[in-house]
């Protein structure tokens, strides 16, 4: 009886869940293998400075927005938290003219703090910043967004969904060439970390077909050459 039930799933239905599999399959093996960068113990002295004392210096300053920007009826592209997240372009609208509002610069590092943490450096100019987004704003000279977001990131992970001061948060105090260094190492550890998430993805996604596919009779074991 369970032969016959497994012979009687639709041929058609068989070849697409081959063809789904075989796809996800080479997919995944045809993804190149990421290399972590090489670190090294660091033996030399190690001071820091705390964001606030950074805002008190004029070095750095901290924005939000009300909820009142939002508004489905406005003009102007607003970043929302979930835009955070995603790392993609605002994706709603809001009202510039909100008391409040904040218009959102290249260069500085937008923080979700949550759950699902995120911190991003923001690429474009021009956007409303949305509410539940921490904007870090930084003096290019003196502080280096992206060293500054590798930062604020390793400070909302250590806090695992837990609040953050970002007042709080202790920053190296190394010279801006020396911060570009470090910049260089946390961008090769987000395109890892990309990756990895990719990789996840597609991982879930072939193990999910190939479970269906056996279990629903569209699929059966190989034999090694398949």
């Amino acid at each position: 009886m369970l032969d016959e039930r497994l012979d009687s799933a639709p041929r058609g239905r068989a070849v697409d869940s081959l063809a789904d599999y075989v796809a996800l399959r080479s997919t995944l093996l045809d993804q190149p293998a990421s290399e972590p960068p090489a670190l090294q113990s660091n033996t030399g002295e190690f001071s820091t400075v705390s964001l606030e004392e950074l805002v008190d210096a004029g070095a750095v300053t901290l924005h939000e927005a009300p909820p009142t920007v939002v508004s489905e009826t406005g003009e102007t592209p607003m970043l929302s938290a979930k835009d955070v997240r995603l790392g993609r372009a605002p994706s709603r609208w809001g009202n510039v003219a909100a008391p409040g509002a904040v218009t959102v610069r290249a260069g500085d590092v937008a923080v979700v703090i949550g759950t699902d943490v995120a911190v991003r450096v923001c690429a474009d100019a021009g956007a409303l910043l949305g509410p539940g987004i921490h904007l870090v704003r930084s003096n290019v000279k003196a502080l280096d967004p992206d060293f500054l977001a590798g930062v604020l990131r390793a400070a909302v992970d250590a806090a695992d969904g837990n609040h953050v001061d970002l007042y709080q948060v202790s920053v190296p105090r190394i010279p801006p060439a020396e911060q570009r260094r470090y910049a260089d190492v946390f961008a090769q550890l987000t395109e890892l970390e990309t990756a990895w998430q990719q990789q996840r993805s597609n991982m879930e996604r072939l193990i999910r077909s190939g479970f269906r596919g056996l279990a629903q009779g569209r699929l059966r074991p190989g034999t090694g050459d398949e």
